[in-house]
C-alpha cells in the first residue's frame, strides 16, 4: 500500500501483477490462513484471484484513479494498443480502447479461471466466500463490456440484488464443487 504514495504508474504487467500482489494476493494468503487449507498447493492458486480481483478493480475505476493522479494500467500495452496517457485522460471510448480493455478483461477472466481449482482446497466454511468475489468481480468485468467498455463515465458494478440472486447458484456449487 505505500507504494501508493509514491509508484503512480507502472510501465509493465510484471510491475502491475507485483503491486497486486502486495495489495490483494496477500490478503487472499491470510484469509487462507484463518480459514484453513488442506495442502501448500493452494498458495498459487490464490495468488492468481488476488492479482484477478486487483485488475478487476483496476479496470473499473480507471477514471477514479486518473483524477487522484494514478494509472494502473500497464503503459507499455496501452502503447501496444495505440493509446497513452492523454487517451485515458479525454476518456473516450474508441476502438483502440474497445480492444484494449477486451484483452484486459480477458486476461482477468483467465486468471480467475487459473485460480477456482484452488478453492477446493481451502476449508469447505470458507468457500463460498471464494466462489462469490470471483463470481461477483467476474460480474463486473461483464458489466464493463455490457456498458461498451467504458469506465470513464460510470462505475461498473453488480447491485445488491443481481449479488443477492447468485448466492443460491454459488452456494450449490460450493456443495457440488462445481464452479465455472
Amino acid at each position: 500500500m505505500e507504494q501508493d504514495l509514491t509508484i503512480l504508474r507502472y510501465d509493465t504487467f510484471v510491475e502491475l501483477s507485483q503491486y497486486c500482489y502486495g495489495v490483494a494476493a496477500t490478503v487472499g494468503l491470510m484469509y487462507m490462513s484463518i480459514v484453513g487449507y488442506q495442502s501448500n498447493e493452494a498458495v498459487p492458486y490464490a495468488v492468481k484471484m488476488g492479482v484477478a480481483l486487483q485488475m478487476t478493480n483496476i479496470l473499473r475505476d480507471v477514471a477514479e484513479d486518473w483524477q487522484n493522479n494514478r494509472l494502473y494500467l500497464p503503459r507499455q500495452e496501452l502503447a501496444y494498443f495505440g493509446l497513452d496517457e492523454g487517451d485515458v485522460q479525454r476518456g473516450l471510448v474508441t476502438p483502440r480502447w474497445r480492444e484494449f480493455m477486451r484483452f484486459q478483461i480477458s486476461r482477468a477472466k483467465q486468471l480467475f479461471q487459473e485460480s477456482l481449482p484452488g478453492i477446493a482446497l481451502v476449508n469447505p466454511d470458507g468457500r463460498l466466500a471464494l466462489y462469490a468475489a470471483a463470481d461477483f468481480y467476474r460480474g463486473i468485468l461483464d458489466d464493463i463490456t455490457a456498458h461498451d467498455y467504458d469506465v470513464f463515465s460510470r462505475r461498473a458494478h453488480l447491485s445488491g440484488i443481481e449479488k443477492i440472486r447468485r448466492i443460491p447458484i454459488l452456494w450449490l456449487r460450493t456443495r457440488a464443487q462445481a464452479f465455472e
